[in-house]
């Protein structure tokens, strides 16, 4: 009886350990497919029900439909993600998320951190939810100074705020355009 009992707690351990090992592929293969720009593949990681949250306000409502028009933008700005695994549990896992984008480097900010909760249903991502990670606040401080030059410009040369650009395709192009007249703009100013 004793040994049926250690045997059943092995098993349970295995398939638990096994689960968990499997819901971390997931998602290092979302952010593999992410980086590389296969975005048939990222989107095909998703549930039908996909949501993405910043701690528990829905960003965005980032269906499989919506997601597609972020990615579009992800794809103009060169977005690329580095995660560091923290834990994985039952069917979360959690990792401390490096986004770095060209908006962000050609403004000479630094990359956003956060801490990211994925949640994975059947063998897709259900869900994300952003939270803040350690000295999140004191950071983003800092990554919030280097923009303040040009969201001044941007509002006194076209009367446009950062909120203006949706999450897009179009509204990245243009972006990117503004950014590098921005860019274009101070570097004549310098000389």
């Amino acid at each position: 009886m004793k040994k049926s009992y250690l045997t059943l707690i092995l098993c349970l351990f295995l398939i638990s350990a096994f689960s968990q090992n499997k819901n971390l592929k997931i998602v290092e293969d979302y952010i593999e497919n992410f980086n590389k720009k296969d975005s048939i593949a990222t989107i095909n990681m998703l549930h039908k029900n996909f949501m993405e949250y910043w701690q528990s306000t829905s960003v965005i409502n980032k269906n499989k439909k919506e997601y597609a028009h972020y990615y579009s933008w992800a794809n103009i700005m060169q977005e690329n993600e580095e995660i560091e695994i923290v834990s994985t549990k039952g069917n979360t896992v959690v990792v401390n998320s490096t986004y770095y984008s060209d908006l962000d480097k050609l403004l000479g900010k630094l990359p956003y951190k956060c801490k990211k909760t994925f949640v994975i249903s059947k063998g897709k991502i259900i869900k994300i939810i952003n939270d803040k990670n350690k000295r999140y606040d004191y950071y983003q401080n800092k990554r919030k100074s280097a923009f303040i030059n040009f969201k001044n410009w941007l509002n006194k040369t076209h009367g446009l705020k950062r909120q203006d650009f949706k999450l897009n395709h179009k509204y990245a192009k243009k972006m990117k355009k503004i950014i590098l007249d921005y860019i274009s703009e101070n570097e004549i100013a310098e000389m």
